[in-house]
Order: C-alpha cells, then sequence, then structure tokens
C-alpha cells in the first residue's frame, strides 16, 4: 500500500509486524555500527554527516538535511545538509528561523510524527522553493524526541521511487541513533573538559604543595641538647651550636640578638 501524500505511513503490515526486511535490517544495523565505530575520535559534525549520508543512501534518496529545534520549540536552526545535497544546492538560507514561516517539510514538527510528501508539486500548502535550492520532487520527513520535546528533524528525498514505511523507520532510526549518539558524545566531552580543568586545578595546587614544602623544613624525633650550653649532636656525634646545627637541617636563618634576662645578667651597668 502507498501512503497517502502528506500523511504518515502505517507503521506496520497488517498483524502488526515490523516492516524491515532482512536486506533493510542489516544495512541499518551495519550504519549504526558504524556510527558507534567512530563515536570516539570523530567529531560531533563528522557523525551527523555520516548519519545523514547513510540515510540518504538506504533510502535510495538524493537529497537529505537536519535540523535542530530550539528550546523554544517555536524557531529551527539548520545543522547540515547532505553531502550530495551540497554538491547541488547552491540557495543560500537562513539557518536560524520561525517554524512557522518553514514549507511543509516541518509538517512532522506539527504533527509530532513523520510525515511523507510523495508528491511536492501537488501539496496545496507548500510554499515554493528558494532560488537556488534543488528541485523537490518527495520528500520524507521524521522528528526526533527527547524528554517529550522535539530536539531534531532529519529529512531525506527525491527518491526515484514513492517513500514508504521502510524508509520511515530505516530514517528515524538513523536520526535517533545520531541524537543519541551525539548527546552522549557531548556528555563525554563535557566530562572530559572537566577532569581536565580538575587536573590542571590539582597539579596547580600540587606544585604549591611542593613550593611550600621546599620552603619549610620540619625536624622531627628526639633532639640531643645539653641541658647547659644547649649545644646539640648530630648524627655522627658531634656536638653543634644550635644555629648551625638548624641551619644545616632547614631553611632558617638566624640574627643575633639579646633577651632582657640575658642583658640584666651580663650588662647590668647598661641597664638603668
Amino acid at each position: 500500500m502507498n501512503p497517502t501524500p502528506g500523511k504518515t505511513p502505517p507503521s506496520g503490515d497488517a498483524d502488526g509486524g515490523p516492516r524491515f526486511s532482512a536486506e533493510h535490517a542489516h544495512d541499518a544495523l551495519r550504519s549504526t555500527l558504524g556510527l558507534l565505530h567512530i563515536i570516539e575520535q570523530a567529531p560531533i559534525d563528522d557523525i551527523i554527516q555520516q548519519g545523514l549520508d547513510d540515510a540518504v543512501r538506504l533510502t535510495d534518496s538524493r537529497i537529505g538535511y537536519l535540523h535542530f529545534v530550539n528550546a523554544d520549540q517555536a524557531s529551527i536552526r539548520l545543522h547540515t545538509w547532505s553531502t550530495g545535497t551540497k554538491r547541488i544546492c547552491t540557495t543560500v538560507e537562513a539557518t536560524h528561523y520561525p517554524i512557522a514561516q518553514a514549507g511543509i517539510w516541518v509538517d512532522c514538527v506539527h504533527r509530532r510524527e513523520p510525515v511523507i510528501h510523495n508528491d511536492y508539486a501537488a501539496e496545496p500548502h507548500r510554499k515554493g522553493l528558494p532560488a537556488g535550492h534543488v528541485t523537490l520532487t518527495r520528500d520524507l520527513g521524521v522528528p526526533v524526541f527527547e524528554d517529550g520535546q522535539i530536539v531534531a528533524v532529519m529529512g531525506v528525498g527525491n527518491k526515484e521511487a514513492a517513500y514508504d514505511q521502510y524508509d520511515v523507520e530505516l530514517t528515524q532510526l538513523l536520526a535517533n541513533t545520531i541524537w543519541s549518539i551525539v548527546q552522549r558524545k557531548r556528555v563525554h566531552e563535557h566530562l572530559s573538559e572537566q577532569i581536565a580543568l580538575r587536573t590542571a586545578e590539582l597539579e596547580q595546587r600540587n606544585r604549591e604543595l611542593q613550593q611550600a614544602l621546599a620552603d619549610v623544613q620540619i625536624l622531627s624525633g628526639i633532639v640531643p641538647i645539653c641541658s647547659y650550653c644547649k649545644k646539640i649532636r648530630d648524627d655522627q656525634g658531634y656536638w653543634n651550636q644550635l644555629e648551625s646545627y638548624l641551619s644545616r637541617r632547614t631553611e632558617a636563618r638566624f640574627s643575633h640578638g639579646i633577651c632582657p634576662a640575658c642583658a640584666q645578667k651580663e650588662f647590668p651597668e647598661l641597664l638603668p
């Protein structure tokens, strides 16, 4: 059964089962595994581009696009076209615009479900195409949800045959996979940035601590000192002046003066 133009096709066969063929399922799995394989080393833009190009290829389409929907749910921004679309589409479009001003390709946002237009020229509500835009014969758009909000729209277009449920399921699977990987990648990158920041902070603190330890050496244990002259015995058994002993084992430096008690004892004639 061919889907009605501008309508969402049925979700499965008459018995409610999936309509993926073994070949489609294998291709979709291979594409998904390919995206997962590059998740660690590839930038987010490359992951999105590969997933979008896979959707175009697997649905036998000629063009494709991916837009992000802003948090206000009222505006949308273009992220990228498929690689093939970039080669044939010369139009210069705004990358941010209200959903209300977009064409029928955002019907999937309004209806909150996948939508097919298998005869674009016959659609009564189409708004036309800007100069330089590739001619559009048919299109398929799917929304991507997160926590009940539409966060992205991915679409393919210009398949020679009519789009059907196979194409819907393939496109939706890849759109959801791309978004899941992008979110995972963003979380990973954020954690990596936080770890790098925290590591730099800890390294700085460690350098400061090492400097502090270098500035202050602490004597510990029992120090043998003469009860009368206050000389200190070192590890070799020699008796050292207090200041000489401390100078060799710490960063301390000494200046000499005289305390009031000693001044009274040694120089009583100089005191008033």
